[in-house]
């Protein structure tokens, strides 16, 4: 993470009031991210989360709520009395394509946006937030600030090495991210109340017996299928002509179009490559010994053995009958206790919920039973199997990872003064290679590249910070000043060079790839055509033995292919195209390598006995409840959206778009 700029500071605090909903209400949010209405009414927020980069949507149409006389200059829509902001929708709508553009690899345009439909998307998932969130602000829901609070404590990227939350880690991503904690709970707890609402419209469902079982036998039905792979090479096909190459290379011009290239200056700094070269005094180790032993200590551990007892006197009486002599594995057994229930292995102290049950644990010698023990939970008889003491190792024994681990630190601190000394240069206005070789780290000069990260020759180029750097060279332009980015324990900086835009190749230069183009196109048609003109000749009676001998090949059988799994035999077209035929019927589909095909005939198909418990059963019900919980979510949404009244500023949108109003339901 970027570490502070002097001067600089951010609130890890903040508070939200409201009535909690509990657990239920985190449960059902969960629940909710698996179905793809969650797409449209988190979508933004997801946006913003990529990489864990919060972009922030604070502003959101949310927190623009207005009671409208007219369109205001700014008003894009409006949903009850919620404004959607046209300079948020502008924001929503330049992330989304942001991001669509990293995960293509391709720099998308506004007009990308509009063609493929982002601006539309983007409004109306603007507007379901906003009718969702409409209709929690009348149901007064609200989430308490003890449930944000867990749930923040227990998101990994918070949390230390060890696993407990990091204040600081929490201010910092914050930080980088242009967000402060208040900020960020608000928008925690607007997703939780939109998933409260969100929530209602769920449940189970109970299927007919005769749509279940047909269900069941469609997902669970097994095929026999006997099959052979007829093959075609370019010797079978016509070789392009000229007309034929200028025609392929105007028809597909997306395929011969060189991508968009960049060159940049980069400087790179990472704690673990200067970890090895900070030197440690005696006194730093015996120091750094003192400070951290604790780290390296091993607490005692336990065996034991532990009964609960309904009462004191009940547990009294058990221990009576143990010093008698009986067995406290065979007192558990006739008390309905499995071993598994009572014995514990390798607790540490820390590893108990009440207090006084692990006080009297690690108060009991080796083989000793306790005193019966009431605790806040349970009362409870102890018997201590096996001790392994605490072991404290000296100085020597953890020299060589406590020398790494100080050393690692001091590369902490000195990557600060690095990060300092390299940003006090970029405010001197100073080259990359100067500054670089001032501060003693590493430069990288970076030829044209590709945002897949390949020269002009496809060669793959090695890129500090690479992929998350490229993401940013191609999201950045010449003479802009970028920040740092933090890349684990280091930074990188980059500095845009040179630019060469995407453009069409001549035909002179792709003719060879385009030669090859067409030729594949045609042998794949070749040998989908041979494999049709097989199948006619079957449905005219000839054997399938016949017609393989005549193609050189030997027919194989396989048995119990299902609908939906894919064998290392069958892909997904040639499984597709056996299970679109009836029993006894023929059928082709086109190899994965494009020079062959593959034709087939059905000998035996399988329908099984669908029992109550069935795993086909059970996954075709849950694919069908699925399916029906989405339905019932997207028609909640519909029906919010009608109730709240959706008016759109179609002059502005006209203004700002190019296009005509969408409508809007």
């Amino acid at each position: 993470m970027r570490p502070y700029k002097r001067g600089s500071h951010a609130s890890a605090h903040a508070h939200v009031n409201g009535r909690s909903k509990g657990r239920p209400m985190l449960e059902s949010m969960r629940n909710l991210a698996k179905t793809w209405i969650a797409k449209i009414l988190l979508g933004l927020l997801v946006v913003a989360f990529g990489v864990w980069g919060i972009s922030g949507i604070a502003g959101s149409a949310f927190d623009s709520a207005l009671s409208l006389t007219g369109w205001g200059p700014k008003d894009l829509a409006q949903v009850g009395s919620t404004t959607i902001n046209g300079d948020e929708y502008t924001k929503n709508l330049q992330r989304m394509l942001k991001n669509a553009s990293q995960q293509s690899g391709q720099n998308l345009t506004m007009d990308d946006a509009r063609k493929f439909g982002f601006d539309r998307q983007v409004l109306n998932n603007m507007i379901s937030q906003a009718a969702v969130g409409t209709e929690a602000k009348k149901l007064k829901l609200a989430v308490s600030s003890q449930v944000i609070d867990s749930e923040i404590v227990s998101q990994r990227q918070f949390q230390d090495t060890t696993g407990k939350f990091d204040p600081l880690a929490f201010e910092r991503a914050l930080q980088n991210n242009g967000l402060n904690a208040q900020t960020y709970r608000a928008m925690q707890t607007q997703m939780h109340t939109d998933a409260a609402i969100l929530g209602t419209a769920s449940g189970e469902l109970t299927l007919p017996k005769a749509f279940a079982t047909a269900l069941g036998q469609y997902q669970g039905e097994t095929r026999d299928v006997k099959y052979f792979d007829v093959s075609a090479s370019e010797s079978d096909v016509a070789k392009p002509t000229d007309a034929d190459l200028d025609t392929q290379y105007k028809k597909t011009p997306d395929a011969y179009t060189a991508p968009e290239y960049r060159s940049a200056a980069m400087i790179s700094v990472d704690a673990a490559a200067l970890a090895p070269k900070q030197s440690l005094t005696p006194e730093e180790l015996q120091a750094g010994y003192d400070k951290h032993k604790a780290e390296y200590a091993t607490p005692e551990t336990r065996d034991l053995v532990q009964i609960s007892f309904p009462t004191l006197d009940a547990a009294r009486k058990a221990k009576d009958r143990i010093q008698g002599g009986e067995d406290i594995m065979k007192l558990a057994t006739e008390l309905g206790f499995k071993d598994s229930d009572v014995t514990l292995k390798g607790k540490m102290k820390g590893d108990f919920l009440d207090p006084k049950i692990a006080e009297a644990a690690f108060a009991v010698p080796e083989g000793q039973l306790s005193d019966p023990v009431q605790g806040g939970l349970a009362t409870a008889l102890i018997k201590a199997i096996k001790v392994t003491p605490a072991k404290q190792p000296t100085l020597e024994e953890v020299k060589d990872k406590l020398t790494a681990q100080l050393q690692m630190g001091k590369a902490k601190e000195q990557l600060q003064q690095v990060y300092n000394a390299v940003e006090d240069a970029r405010g001197q206005s100073m080259k990359f290679e100067d500054i670089a070789d001032r501060a003693g780290v590493k430069f990288t000069l970076l030829p044209a590249v590709s945002a897949l990260g390949q020269d002009k020759d496809g060669k793959e180029i090695d890129v500090p910070g690479k992929p998350d750097s490229l993401k940013a060279i191609f999201a950045s332009d010449v003479g802009v000043e970028n920040d740092a980015l933090s890349m684990g324990e280091g930074y990188v900086w980059y500095d845009v060079r040179a630019v060469v835009p995407s453009a069409l190749k001549p035909l002179d230069q792709v003719k060879d790839q385009v030669s090859k183009d067409i030729l594949a196109s045609r042998v794949r048609d070749a040998a989908i055509a041979k494999a049709k003109a097989v199948v006619d000749a079957l449905k005219g009676g000839k054997s399938m033995e016949t017609l393989a001998q005549e193609n050189s090949v030997t027919p194989k059988t396989t048995p119990g292919l299902k609908r939906n799994q894919q064998t290392p035999e069958f892909d997904g077209a040639a499984l597709k195209a056996a299970f679109a035929v009836p029993d006894q019927a023929f059928a082709s589909a086109a190899g994965g390598d494009g020079k062959s095909a593959r034709v087939m005939q059905v000998v035996k198909v399988t329908l099984p006995a669908v029992m109550a418990t069935s795993p086909e059963l059970e996954q075709a019900k849950k694919q069908v409840e699925t399916d029906f919980g989405n339905d019932l979510q997207t028609a909640l949404v519909k029906a919010l959206k009608k109730t709240a009244g959706v008016k759109l500023n179609e002059a502005l949108w006209k203004l700002d778009t190019g296009g005509e109003a969408p409508p809007v339901e």
